[in-house]
Order: C-alpha cells, then structure tokens, then sequence
C-alpha cells in the first residue's frame, strides 16, 4: 500500500498522518540495500506560502553489503526530516536551460500532479541517512587481495605485501617528503 498526501487537503488545515511499510513495500532493489524491519513513520504536512512543508520522523534497519569483506552490514536508521515541496511550473524553467539557484531554491523539490507518494519520500530519506561506505564493524579486515579470503573469519598464507615496481618512483617521491618535513 503507497500512502498518498492528497494536496486538495492543505487547504487551510494542517494534516497529521503516520504508518508503517513492511519490507518490500518502498523498492531498494536498485540501491543495493536490504530492508529488514519495517518502516515506522510519522508526518505532518502544511501549507506554507506556495510551498507544502512536510516534517516528521521514520525508524528502520536495513542491510548493506561490507565495503571491506561483502558480509552484511546491518544499520538501524532513525532521522527526522522537514521538507519543502513546490508544485512544478512549465513556465517557471525550462530542463534546458541553465538558471542560477539561491540557497532557498535548493531546500525546495519540485512535483507535478495533486499528490506526493509518501513512499517516495522516505526511500530518499533512509537513502540520505546511511553511510557513505558500510562496514559490518569498525575494524573490518577485508578480503585479502591475492586470493580473496574474507581475512576476518580466515587466514590465509598470501604475501602480505606485493609491491607494484610501477610505483617506484612514487616511493621515492615520498621518501623525499618526508625527509624534507622531518
């Protein structure tokens, strides 16, 4: 079920609303994630100015694959959000056209149509809430670049160090840097 904000609603009222979307419900499919409970979550929506504002909160947990070994990565994600919306203009802008954006012009999305998908907000609010790169724990070991062995749960008799002689010159280079600053 995709829960709508209906626009027409915003008249004069402000408009309070909550739920919760089980896994499967907002598509992660193509971000490369995995949700695990559901999300719990919990808006308001109003009229201010031209704009519709929309606060609230969400809570969920997800699963990521390790940036260092591929194992999951679970992370519970709590944020709150206050939005603004504005309804999209034909004549405010043209897609071609270059314009020069203000920093209130960038706090503001732009929609079309006489409702915004709930749904669609918060699979962009849990995306901006989670790491840049995630890890199953802060001292991943990773996988070993010679034979892939996921070094925390095995070892392996790999050469730890395999030096690449195209870098040579760089290792110099460095060496020189750091008997400069010493």
């Amino acid at each position: 079920m995709t829960y709508f904000i209906d626009l027409k609603d915003l008249a004069h009222d402000k408009v309070s609303f909550k739920g919760s979307f089980e896994p499967g419900v907002i598509d992660f499919t193509g971000d490369y994630l995995r949700q695990v409970k559901p999300v719990d979550w919990n808006a308001g929506a109003e009229r201010a100015g031209a704009e519709i504002r929309i606060a609230g909160s969400f809570e969920t947990a997800v699963e990521m694959a390790c940036s260092r070994c591929l194992e999951p990565a679970k992370y519970e994600v709590s944020k709150t959000f206050d939005l603004f919306f504005r309804q999209r203009d034909q004549l405010m802008f043209d897609e071609d056209d270059e314009i020069e954006l203000n920093e209130k012009d960038t706090r503001t999305a732009f929609f079309s149509g006489t409702r915004l998908a709930v749904s669609d907000i918060l699979h962009e609010q849990v995306l901006l809430a989670l790491p840049m790169k995630a890890l199953c724990k802060l001292d991943c070991k990773g996988l070993c670049p010679v034979c892939g062995t996921n070094v925390n749960t095995k070892s392996c008799n790999c050469p730890q160090e395999q030096f690449n002689p195209n870098l040579e010159t760089l290792v110099e280079l460095k060496k020189r840097l750091e008997n400069r600053s010493s």
